[in-house]
């Protein structure tokens, strides 16, 4: 089973059930396939199906990585596409806080120039490993 290229940093700062969506979809195919299923209480079919508009790799890899989270119908809830882009926007405001002011991001992105600077400050207060 082959899975898409996805960036490790970019997993390991999703929660588990969109990690195991991003890693067998790839991130951009999961962001266009949670704007119409995210939010929602999913069912994973034992076999193909049309319903998810998944193709059989992407469903097979689907079911194996998020075995863990099914109930015993094979639902899990899933996420909005929101939390990728709030990620994705997040890491682009912290990545050009040094050349671009917070007046200037919080236009780009429509939002206060209080979160901003959580934003920032959130990603900024992250301890370095010293083993890594």
């Amino acid at each position: 089973m082959e899975f898409p290229d996805v960036a490790p940093y970019l997993l390991s700062t999703l929660p588990p059930v969109l990690r195991a969506i991003v890693k067998a979809l790839g991130f951009v195919r999961a962001q266009e396939w949670l704007q119409h299923h995210g939010g929602i209480n999913v069912q994973l079919p034992l076999y193909k199906s049309t319903a998810l508009g998944l193709s059989d790799d992407e469903l097979t890899r689907l079911v194996h990585l998020l075995d863990p989270h099914l109930d015993s119908n094979r639902r899990f809830w899933c996420p909005k596409a929101d939390k990728i882009l709030n990620i994705y926007r997040n890491a682009a405001i912290v990545n050009n806080a040094h050349c671009e002011s917070i007046a200037m991001q919080a236009r780009m992105y429509n939002l206060s120039s209080r979160q901003i600077t959580n934003i920032r400050r959130n990603e900024d207060t992250r301890q370095i490993d010293l083993f890594d």
